[in-house]
């Protein structure tokens, strides 16, 4: 019910933009390329539940008190919260004319020119774990964002009136970081925890800088689907892949590539 009520909130968003375009929206598929526009809901993690209505990424989106923090890292646990993504871009068309005899079929290049993500992370259970064995934990503000430039080809298929469904498959270049930096400390037995994607001696960095020093860049595969009629659809995009990052924790410092798997459902505006 919370996450219907959230899908409708996006669409009223939308609604004032679907207005301002109405006029560049047509009743055909005759335009060589065709813009978007699109916002919703994005979560990350190992890989996806059974039950997708969830939007959740991870065989459980917490994280397990009994590992430490780059166990649960390396098993895909990132304490993702449902979060948003935003984006925009162009499919490109090849061919005016279609390539089906029974459908209006054209193929191209979608290019998502720009796609944002932000997600909060939640470590409290963690934490609190650790406050029960002793240990004084330093409470920090976590979220995960991402950065991406997609480019692939694009199937669009005109079934009957405005109904269009496009079929895409993308190489993305990603720049994502993650603002996870945890420190605990137990003063009867003088042990310490800490993990941080921040460069020693750069921990107590905010804002734009902090971002630049523990973002990671990589390239990414992105599998979607949009299911349109006129000027409004539903996308759905898979977004997996890995990205490497340098690390330093009470286990060890290292460098290492950390799976960064993501399920997007949004609203999306054609133009």
């Amino acid at each position: 019910m919370f996450m219907k009520k959230q899908l409708l909130l996006s669409a009223l968003f939308l609604f004032s933009a679907v207005t301002w375009a109405q006029a560049q929206i047509t009743s055909n598929e005759s335009k060589t390329s065709r813009g978007y526009l699109r916002v919703g809901f994005s979560n990350f993690g190992k890989e996806l539940k059974n039950d997708l209505s969830n939007f959740s990424v991870n065989g459980a989106t917490g994280v397990s008190g009994d590992m430490s923090i780059l166990e649960n890292l390396r098993e895909g646990r990132y304490g993702s919260e449902r979060g948003y993504v935003f984006e925009f871009g162009r499919n490109y068309y090849f061919n005016k004319t279609t390539l089906l005899p029974l459908f209006d079929t054209k193929i191209g290049l979608d290019w998502t020119q720009l796609s944002l993500t932000y997600n909060q992370l939640d470590w409290s259970d963690f934490a609190a774990k650790d406050v029960e064995n002793g240990y004084e934990v330093e409470e920090t503000s976590f979220f995960a964002g991402s950065a991406s430039s997609k480019l692939g080809p694009v199937i669009s298929i005109n079934f009957i009136g405005k109904l269009v469904v496009d079929v895409r498959a993308q190489l993305a270049a990603t720049y994502y970081f993650n603002s996870l930096n945890y420190a605990a400390y137990n003063d009867d037995t003088d042990e310490e925890k800490y993990f941080t994607f921040f460069p020693i001696g750069d921990e107590d960095e905010e804002g734009f800088s902090a971002i630049t020093k523990t973002g990671h860049f990589g390239f990414k595969q992105n599998y979607g689907a949009t299911v349109r009629y006129g000027g409004i659809g539903l996308a759905l995009d898979y977004f997996p892949g890995s990205l490497k990052g340098a690390y330093h924790s009470s286990e060890g410092d290292g460098e290492e590539k950390f799976k960064n798997n993501i399920f997007q459902i949004k609203i999306s505006l054609t133009l």
